[in-house]
Order: C-alpha cells, then structure tokens, then sequence
C-alpha cells in the first residue's frame, strides 16, 4: 500500500520563532597543519573558556612526529570542546581524492568523527568541492573577507587570516560590524608565536595579539564556536535536501555550470528547469559552493519539481535557501508538502536568503516539497532559485519557574542587584568545576529583570544525563532560553518523560520528583509551590510570605552547605563582583552571606 506523509501546515511569517534568521554574531577561531606551539594556544583558549578548530595533516611534522604526543594532545583539545578537521592526509598533494579520503580515516580511527574540511594552498574548485563533500560536512578556505552574512555556503565557508601583522583597531571594527549585521567572522592562522604588529607576518598569531582579540569578544558578548557547531545549527545533520542532488530531486537535472574566469551566461533557457553551478558572485551573500536549481517566472507550466529525502518522524519547521539571479526584483514563489496542489502556499523574497515555509509532521519518515513556478511582485521576470530546504527539529522545551532563596526579596520576585550593577558575566558560568559544562551561551546584554544564570539538565533516569543547557532566570522565577525567546529549548532531544535538574553557583541544585513529560509545547512546571515538587526529602526552603526556593549556601559547590563555605566569603570579604561566595547575590560580599549560611547548615542536595 502506497504510504502517505500526514502533513500539518500552518502559514508563519518569514520571522517564524525558531528560524534562525536572527542567528549571529559569532566568532570561530582555526588553525591550520598542526605546530609544537599548540599546546600553549590551547592554554590561552582554556583560560578564556573558548574552543577552536585545528585543521592537521597527518603527515605534518607535528602530528607524525616522534615526542610530540600530538595525538593525545589532539584528544584533549577535543574534549574541551574543538573541533579537530581535515586538511588533507599530505599537504603537498593537495584535494584529490585519496588524500582527503586517507585523511578522513585517519581522523575516523583516532576518534575525531565528523570532520570539516579546509583547503591546504586555499586550492578550491567546483571538481574539488565534488571530492570533499563526500567526505566532509563543509568546505572552507581563506578568502580575506570580513566575515560572511546568512544564507552561509555550505562548500565555500570563508576564512580571515589573524596574524601578527594585523592591527587590533582593525580587528574590533570588524567585529563591530558583525554585531550589528549578524556576521561570522572565522578567523585563521597557523602557529602560535612571534611579535604583534610584525608587517610581513601572515604566519604567526602572537599570544599579545590572541589575547587583545579575545578581549574585544568577551566585551561584545559574542559566541565563540567551532566551524562545525555553527554549520550544524544552519545546516541540521540528516536534515537537509542539497536541491541539486540527484537522489534528492525529481525530476533529476542535469547540472552546467559557469567555466572558471568566464562570465555568467547572459540567459537561462525559460522552458526548462536550469541547475547551474556558479563560480563567481552577482550578490552578496552569494553561494558559489554548489549547483543551484532555478525556474523563470515567466513560464507557468514547467514540469512538477520535487525535493525530497527520508527523515526521522518528528515536528519540524522548514526553511528554505532562495537565491535570486537577478537582484532589484521581488518574487512569490509557489510550493507544498502535498502533490495534489503545488500552489497551496507561497513565500516572498526579494533577495537571497533563508526563509521560513512553515512548520511540518512527519509521520512515515519521508518528507517531501513540490513547487512549480513563482510570480513578479515588482520588477521585471526573473530567475529563482533552490539551494538548500533545511529541517529544523522542533526543540524540546523545558518550561519551569523556580526561586533562588539568596535574591528572593519576599514578594513572590527575585532581585536583579547583580544585573543592575553589571556584574553578570556575558558568557554562562559553568565551564569551570564541579559543572565542567562547555555550552557556548552568551548575551551581549541582559534585560532588566534577568537573575542570574542557571544550569539546566536532563536525566532519562534518575542518574543518567542526556543533556544539559544554560538559561537565564527571571526575576518572576521563569527561567528562559539565552535568546529570551521563551522557555529553555533542547535540540535534538525527543519528546519523552525526564527527571529535570536545576543548578545554580551556590544554591544547593533541585530536581523534579519524579520524570515529567517535556516535548515542544511543555506545560509549567513549578517548583516553587510545594516541597513536593522536588525530588527527596526537605530538598527547598519555605520562604517568607510563602513558596519555596532553592537553599543558598553552597558558595564552595560541595554539594552540601558546611563552615567551609565561609571561607571564601571571609576571603572575598567586601568585595565588589560576581562571587560564589556572595550567596544573597547583593554584589558584595558581606557578614549576610555568613549568616545564610549558619540558617542553612548541614543542609545537602538530594540530586542524586
């Protein structure tokens, strides 16, 4: 019997919530062969709590050589949170086939899966890309621009060199301009060493330059993430239809493409579908990396294209890469999830980027787009594009409300004293021990009725972790996702009943009495309305005025509130910052936080 994909659609805006067209800014940090001088990089980077991307040749010096312990120093950048990549097995030798294909069973049995790809000599091709995308995820080279905006291309991921010879003015107004226009900015260089501001050096990244740089992200609260992080959360792994694909598309299209050093031709043939590869741009963003499958608004009777691919049943939200090969017009392009009416919905652009379709259901593991043709909105007739149709996992939500004891100003809020005095790091807290959490949250900026940060985390069990997020706490209890855009979200996670454990800095950390039922629209869970809600005995405090909070005292993160947590509070005595020990959360540190201690002594976590 012929099996049916049950579709629940309803038209969004292109803003539609969990699109990621307000992603960014971010910042990637690579580096490139491998080099002794690693070891101290990595240091660097660890201070700041940052990761980075090596992109290493097996043959290199460093990686192959005796003493070096290379790959054992690889493993440990890898579980601080780097992404360790390919970059050929021989530099020498360049992109062929057996080099990047040897490169990736290298990383593949030293257990570093899933790699990247950056080009050695920069060398990129449309017969290069067809080699590395076999094997890696995405294709990246130096093109000495000052960031890329979105739509991102997934084969043409563009790198900036930082090296000693760039000037750190220079540096922070690019940064500048990837807060205000939503930018990434990937930067690169090779060893670590040498004098900042050495004007023939595009080699060396001094620790003096490294730091100054580091320094302008940490002041504009930008993420810092690997290249295969950002990738993934553009470009979901096993989510996405790349439209020029055979096995992906129906009917299949022969592809042609632009020569290398050729200009654009000057028309497409309007009666027929057209996928065509480009090699140079017409817009910005452009997308060079892969073919693109176009139809012209002037012909209304073209043949039924279909994307296609096999997914896991799921709630979806789908967007869509559109490129328009001829910028000044506006479009409204036609499609559906249903092949009986390719016209039943529609979606405007008047330029390339990623737009919202709408949310889907998947139910039989295959899911499918149909469109025929698209109209003039203004403007003359045109060529449209598909490049990409991406399927964003509806994330799962953990919606909770929860009090801090130390904050709570007894009128069911909390107060916001370490935000109002700026003491609220930009990046969430919780890389250090005994949380060792390596997530890349980060804000800019707070809004006025944020807490404090919290560690939010999920057990499939009573003890098994499965996953962990940070979020921002209310000052009215509810704890939100760093984006503020509503309950804490967790992708890739499926619908299912979990134990939910909250951690703060120094309160003593909570969980649910019992595995809760959590998917896309979870309903509120409160722990404030009753000891019962959190799992063991006594595990709250009763507040003033009624409700119940987390126990402040754990200013050590011993797991249990003892005389030992006032000596941090004696040591920091008066001082002005964000403390552990300041465990009211009054932004100094005073004889108050001792006496929430002695109200609370020998009190423990009941978290297993």
């Amino acid at each position: 019997m012929k099996r049916k994909i049950i579709l629940l659609i309803t038209l969004l805006l292109l803003s539609y919530g969990y699109s990621n067209a307000q992603y960014g800014p971010v910042v990637s940090f690579t580096y490139d062969d491998g080099s002794d001088t690693w070891p101290a990089l990595f240091n660097v980077f660890q201070e700041y709590g940052f990761p980075a991307v090596v992109y290493i040749n097996a043959l290199n010096w460093w990686v192959n050589g005796a003493g070096y312990n290379a790959v054992n120093t690889l493993l440990e950048m890898k579980a601080a949170g780097w992404e360790v990549s390919n970059h050929t097995y021989n530099h020498d030798l360049g992109v062929t086939e057996t080099n990047v294909s040897q490169m990736k069973s290298w990383l593949d049995s030293h257990e570093f899966p899933n790699s990247g790809f950056a080009s050695p000599n920069n060398d990129w091709s449309h017969s290069r890309v067809n080699i590395v995308k076999k094997y890696s995820s995405y294709y990246s080279r130096a093109t000495e621009l000052p960031g890329m905006s979105q739509p991102f291309d997934l084969y043409h991921i563009e790198r900036i060199n930082l090296t000693n010879r760039d000037n750190i003015t220079t540096i922070r107004t690019m940064l500048d301009s990837a807060v205000a226009n939503n930018k990434w900015i990937i930067f690169i260089a090779h060893e670590f060493g040498g004098t900042y501001r050495t004007p023939d050096d595009t080699w060396y990244q001094s620790d003096s330059l490294l730091r100054l740089v580091l320094n302008a992200v940490v002041e504009r609260g930008i993420p810092v993430k690997t290249v295969r992080e950002v990738i993934n959360d553009f470009f979901p792994p096993d989510c996405v239809i790349e439209c020029s694909r055979d096995s992906m598309q129906f009917p299949v299209l022969p592809y042609f493409e632009q020569p290398e050093n050729q200009a654009e031709p000057p028309v497409f043939n309007t009666s027929v579908w057209n996928e065509y590869w480009h090699n140079t741009t017409w817009t910005d963003p452009h997308l060079i990396g892969s073919p693109v499958v176009y139809y012209n608004t002037s012909n209304d009777s073209l043949q039924v294209m279909k994307f296609h691919r096999y997914v896991l049943n799921g709630q979806y939200d789908v967007t869509a890469t559109i490129l328009l090969k001829n910028p000044g017009g506006t479009y409204r392009l036609y499609y559906s999830f249903d092949s009986t009416n390719t016209a039943q919905y529609n979606v405007v652009v008047n330029k390339n980027s990623d737009v919202s379709l709408g949310p889907v259901t998947v139910t039989n593991g295959q899911f499918a787009l149909y469109t025929q043709n698209a109209d003039v909105v203004s403007g003359g007739a045109g060529d449209v594009g598909w490049a990409f149709i991406k399927l964003f996992a509806k994330p799962l939500l953990v919606n909770i409300k929860v009090f801090l004891e130390g904050p709570y100003n007894g009128s069911g809020t909390m107060t916001t004293t370490l935000n109002t005095q700026g003491l609220i790091p930009k990046y969430q807290p919780f890389k250090k021990a005994p949380w060792n959490y390596l997530g890349t949250e980060a804000r800019a900026t707070f809004p006025a009725n944020v807490v404090d940060w919290v560690l939010i985390e999920l057990r499939s069990d009573s003890t098994t972790i499965v996953s962990k997020r940070a979020g921002l706490l209310l000052s009215d209890g509810s704890v939100v996702d760093v984006d503020g855009s509503g309950p804490v979200k967790f992708k890739g996670i499926s619908n299912g009943n979990y134990y939910v454990v909250v951690r703060h800095r120094n309160h003593l950390a909570i969980m649910t009495s019992s595995a809760i039922a959590l998917s896309s629209s979870s309903p509120l869970y409160d722990f404030t309305i009753a000891q019962s809600q959190a799992y063991g005995t006594d595990p709250l405090v009763a507040l003033p005025g009624g409700g119940f909070g987390m126990i402040a005292g754990d200013g050590n993160n011993s797991t249990i509130i003892t005389a030992s947590d006032v000596t941090p509070i004696i040591t920091n005595l008066n001082n002005f910052a964000y403390l552990d020990a300041d465990v009211n959360m009054s932004a100094i540190v005073t004889a108050a936080d001792v006496t929430k201690i002695i109200s609370n002594l020998n009190k423990s976590t009941n978290v297993p």
